[in-house]
């Protein structure tokens, strides 16, 4: 593997789950506070969407030379979705501009590259076995919270399972890959 694209990868899943842990609590507060919380929940998203492209990035050089056709497509949809989710989170934060479900529908399609990936590293056999299960787990939580604001909106039981399966599984395997990545810049 080579280490040099990965090095910012390692650094950038440790960020990630950093900002989805932060993100999660905020979103807590801010239902039962109020802002600022808010504002520091989209901010964490923003930055959660910016380095899910560089993790995705990082996965599709993992798997281009076995699975070139798929993992491109997986990559793009994903980094698309996630480019999506910055750009309006960010006009958001700035302006107050929603754009509804967008974000949601975003992460949605970024959970579907996670399981798309997942199995890819199983099939392969590139990453721990259980490092692509936390990944695939963490892309059905995400799957599962867009699936709950289908069928029933933000309290639909689906939306809460999800999110609490995105939240836990997304950020052990951020830092289980962010640190896969960093030993392997060392080696």
């Amino acid at each position: 593997m080579n280490a040099n694209p990965y090095r910012l990868a390692g650094w950038s899943g440790y960020l990630s789950a950093t900002a989805t842990i932060i993100g999660a609590v905020t979103l807590v507060i801010f239902f039962s506070i109020g802002d600022p919380f808010g504002k520091i929940n989209d901010v964490c998203s923003v930055v959660i969407g910016l380095t899910a492209i560089v993790i995705l990035f990082a996965l599709y050089q993992l798997h281009r030379s076995a699975a070139p056709t798929i993992s491109l497509i997986i990559f793009l949809v994903g980094a698309l979705a996630m480019l999506a989710a910055a750009v309006v989170q960010t006009l958001l934060v700035i302006n107050g501009t929603n754009f509804g479900m967008i974000v949601t529908i975003s992460f949605g399609v970024f959970g579907a590259s996670l399981i798309g990936f997942g199995f890819l590293t199983l099939v392969n056999q590139i990453l721990p076995r259980r490092l692509s299960w936390w990944g695939i787990a963490a892309g059905i939580g995400y799957v599962l919270v867009i699936t709950g604001f289908i069928l029933g909106g933000e309290n639909h039981p689906l939306t809460y399972l999800g999110g609490l399966v995105a939240v836990v599984a997304y950020s052990v395997w951020a830092i289980w890959l962010g640190r896969v990545f960093l030993k392997s810049n060392q080696a």
